[in-house]
């Protein structure tokens, strides 16, 4: 009887703890990531985000149907990555895969990839099968989220020149958390970004910025232009101002609107050339071209904020553009080749910063390097640097043809990784603190948008030595190539991607970007040893479990009739 109450207590035991357990789970959620990466965690961002949904949002994925290996292990990273926002965001996160052609017809997947590619999606041409018999697939990498009435599309396949498919594909892979809260963040937001592009100094025109205004209202930025020669100040309601490659210096008084607008709590995107380079003069002249320094009178503003633009031209032997050349004539056809560049160095990704991470070369022409200051309170991070086989050249210097004449000697390029991209974040100082005199004071203390600030708050700015990064190609009849387009060498650089995430990590204030940092380690087998130890691994794993069974049931039998005989 004891025992039986015993039974009987530990059963209604049990029964209440697993209700509880069940009661308590309602309230209570937690998941664990017992991955060395933590493959299967979003950022605490991202979480923030999906949990404020106030309806759903849905996303269809067109990664479906039969595809190589690498494209599954996408497809299953995305499935796993909306299941992780599902968990946080409940029925606010619905998602569907589609094969986009299974049951189609060929009209009817006509119709499918021209409305992708209205949206600015494209599939890739996969490669399939053995060495000896292989075949073209088309996959359908992409996805579009929508919210409301409203679309977001999304490329799940990185565009990255110079690695081999599997680290594409892993990169790809880092990237879904970033795509997928970019799309939720763009569709959800009740304000866009405001954005201005300044003029009244020379800068670059509207032709030469087409794509990357293009390319922001896209993403839902509203985008602007500001003369600010003109105003008593520059509105706090632009989130971001972008200075492009100015050649008329700056009076005292703009200055002192761009440093009040910082003040204020304004980002700033500097692009400056600090040299008279310029290609096209130098095709005119025989001579070549003699270039000295640009003065745009920014220097001691830049400086106060922590960073100068150097006075000198950035040549790499390594990673560099190439420029047409006459070499001779053919009959009465003139013979052109294509020649190394040294001033138009591909600046690469200093580190893992977000805005950089993962990001192919960025192309620039006659860069100058950038240099940081000493100034407390004010972190400095190099974006974008130069190859290990550069220099910079100070100005004045004479810039001319004759310089492929000869193979260059890397004993002069001796300079390496020189920064040419800075991001500046703190409190920065205001340039005209303790220069102000009383009555002028006075004065803007009676108008609240008006009124000094000597120092801003937690702010940020990227100080970039070349104004070309930001500047399109333009067609012969005057329309915008793609930014990051080169016609000479028909390849597109990373440009494009590079400003964007410069301009969302200046307005940006949820953290989206910090999920760019994931990182999800690509364990592969040795396809070499693979191939050589085939045989041994199929034995191993076939036939040794069976003999194994085999042998344990004849010992087994053995021993129990031994045991058990008469």
């Amino acid at each position: 009887m004891n025992n039986r109450r015993d039974a009987i207590f530990i059963l209604l035991i049990t029964m209440a703890i697993l209700m509880l357990a069940n009661i308590l789970s309602q309230y209570l959620y937690t998941r664990f990531d017992l991955t060395s990466e933590k493959k299967f965690s979003i950022m605490p961002s991202t979480k923030k985000m999906v949990r404020g949904l106030k309806d759903a949002v849905t996303f269809k994925i067109y990664l479906e149907g039969d595809m190589p290996a690498g494209f599954k292990r996408l497809r299953q990273s995305t499935r796993d990555l909306l299941n992780e926002l599902r968990a946080y965001g409940g029925k606010n996160i619905q998602f569907e895969f589609i094969d986009p052609v299974a049951g189609k017809s060929e009209d009817e997947r006509k119709a499918i990839l021209e409305e992708l590619l209205a949206k600015g999606l494209a599939p890739a041409n996969v490669q399939t099968g053995s060495a000896n018999q292989s075949k073209i697939t088309m996959v359908y990498p992409c996805a579009v989220a929508y919210y409301y009435g409203r679309e977001y599309p999304i490329q799940l396949l990185e565009n990255q020149i110079g690695y081999d498919k599997e680290q594409v594909l892993n990169n790809s892979a880092i990237s879904l958390e970033y795509k997928f809260a970019t799309a939720i963040q763009k569709l959800t937001m009740y304000r866009p970004p405001q954005v201005a592009f300044t003029t009244g100094h020379g800068e670059l025109n509207q032709a030469q910025l087409a794509d990357i205004q293009q390319q922001l209202n896209n993403l839902r930025y509203h985008v602007g232009v500001m003369d600010i020669t003109k105003g008593y100040n520059i509105s706090s309601d632009f989130d971001a101002l972008i200075i492009a490659k100015p050649t008329v210096p700056f009076d005292e008084k703009d200055k002192y609107k761009i440093d009040q607008y910082i003040m204020h709590g304004g980002k700033v995107m500097w692009l400056i050339d600090a040299t008279t380079a310029d290609f096209d003069s130098l095709k005119v002249s025989l001579t070549g071209q003699f270039v000295v320094d640009k003065n745009v009178n920014l220097d001691d503003q830049l400086f106060k904020y922590g960073a100068r633009v150097n006075t000198d031209l950035v040549e790499d032997i390594n990673m560099c553009s190439p420029i047409p050349l006459k070499v001779g004539n053919m009959g009465n056809a003139p013979q052109i080749e294509l020649f190394p560049w040294y001033y138009f160095p591909l600046l690469l990704p200093a580190g893992d910063h977000p805005i950089v991470k993962n990001m192919d070369p960025v192309a620039s022409q006659f860069a100058s390097t950038v240099d940081t200051i000493r100034n407390p309170g004010v972190k400095k991070t190099i974006l974008l640097r130069t190859s290990d086989n550069s220099k910079a050249v100070m100005t004045p210097a004479r810039v001319h043809f004759g310089i492929l004449q000869q193979k260059p000697n890397p004993q002069y390029f001796n300079q390496p990784r020189l920064p040419v991209a800075v991001l500046l974040e703190g409190e920065f100082q205001s340039l005209y603190k303790n220069r102000m005199t009383k009555e002028f004071l006075a004065i803007g203390d009676s108008i609240s948008d008006l009124k000094f600030v000597d120092h801003s708050p937690a702010s940020k700015m990227i100080v970039i030595g070349d104004g070309d990064i930001i500047r399109n190609e333009l067609r012969q009849d005057g329309s915008a190539y793609p930014l990051g387009y080169y016609s000479v060498s028909r390849q597109t650089m990373a440009n494009k991607d590079f400003i964007l995430n410069c301009i969302q990590y200046l307005v940006d204030t949820s953290g989206i970007l910090e999920t760019r940092n994931k990182e999800v380690k690509l364990r592969l087998l040795n396809k070499i040893r693979v191939q050589e130890e085939k045989v041994k691994w199929q034995v191993i794993n076939i036939i040794v479990p069976i003999v194994l069974i085999v042998l344990f049931g004849i010992g087994f039998n053995y021993f129990r009739k031994k045991k058990y005989a008469a």
